[in-house]
């Protein structure tokens, strides 16, 4: 059952006491971000990781799906599972707006822990033990770095080089329209903290393997534009054929939100499991969070995304339907 919710701002040194006496109770937190991570999933997860093991946590950071290659350098990036059996006596999500997005990962033991609920986005259902939700800011990475500040914990550079991560991503470098004074001064504080801006862009946003940009070709090339929404597909076959794994096709969703011609941008990739993951992006003045929300997903009204169970053929026709039904697109 949900219980009590934070303030949606950076809490204060009352209003983090609450998580504050539930992370010192804990003695082996799970900490776990969504299924399909982004940089901001896999940037809270080991920042928030990393201050956590500082206190003395037995602490362990989990994701079901495979991190993408493009956070593979980030300190302590290999003790993120997929899996975990071991005891636990706290959960904390990350970056995850409801608890189907959790995926597996402890799904045995979840019913009988409590729940710390930490997110950003705008879709979030609250389901929490205790809830600090914040739409107002840019990234779960600086709701991270304002929990610490809050609570005084030591921010050594390699936290500051994983919540930097998490907000020039989640921002596209600081470009979306939540991007404010308080996102541009925390990442001034994570920076004399130690992590290189420019280290982080040319890692996660520029540099991309020749296969993935095969691929993107590949996906370029069967594009279709229908009413002012634009889309287009990854299938199996074509990332076997590039030899590439379930994130060969990371970032092509925010690279053709750039289409000029197009008001929305949908990418169906379909994944090992069967499933489909959808990504939408919209220009301003449109909502895609609230479409993604229906279709058991979420997000921001710029950017979401959902996983639908079935063929690739029936999540096509069904997010396709409901964006024509749903979004005034003139």
């Amino acid at each position: 059952m949900p219980g009590k919710s934070l303030p949606s701002h950076s809490p204060s040194p009352e209003q983090a006491e609450s998580l504050n006496r539930l992370i010192q109770k804990a003695e082996c937190p799970l900490l776990v971000t969504h299924v399909a991570p982004d940089g901001d999933a896999i940037g809270s997860l080991l920042g928030l990781g990393w201050l956590l093991r500082a206190l003395g946590k037995d602490m362990i950071m989990a994701c079901q799906d495979p991190m993408p290659y493009v956070y593979d350098w980030l300190p302590g990036s290999s003790e993120i599972v997929q899996r975990t059996s071991q005891s636990h006596d706290l959960v904390i999500s990350l970056d995850c707006s409801d608890r189907r997005r959790m995926g597996d990962v402890g799904a045995g033991t979840l019913a009988s822990l409590p729940v710390i609920n930490i997110d950003h986005h705008v879709t979030n259902t609250k389901f929490g033990t205790l809830n600090w939700v914040d739409p107002s800011s840019a990234a779960t990475a600086q709701m991270i770095l304002n929990l610490a500040a809050t609570l005084g914990w030591e921010l050594p550079d390699h936290v500051a080089v994983c919540l930097l991560t998490g907000l020039v991503t989640d921002t596209r470098c600081f470009r979306t329209p939540n991007v404010d004074q308080a996102a541009l001064a925390a990442a001034l504080r994570l920076v004399a903290c130690g992590a290189s801006l420019s280290q982080i862009t040319q890692r996660v946003l520029e540099q991309r393997p020749l296969a993935s940009l095969r691929l993107w070709g590949q996906a370029i090339e069967g594009l279709q534009l229908q009413d002012d929404i634009l889309w287009t597909e990854v299938t199996r076959s074509m990332r076997q054929r590039w030899s590439l794994g379930e994130d060969g096709d990371s970032g092509l969703t925010n690279f053709l939100s750039g289409v000029r011609e197009a008001e929305i941008v949908v990418v169906f990739t379909e994944r090992d499991n069967g499933t489909i993951d959808v990504g939408m992006r919209a220009s301003p003045g449109q909502d895609v969070a609230q479409v993604a929300l229906r279709l058991g997903g979420g997000g921001h009204p710029q950017a979401a995304g959902c996983t639908i169970e079935g063929s690739l053929s029936a999540a096509k026709e069904q997010v396709l339907s409901e964006l024509h039904r749903s979004l005034s697109i003139d």
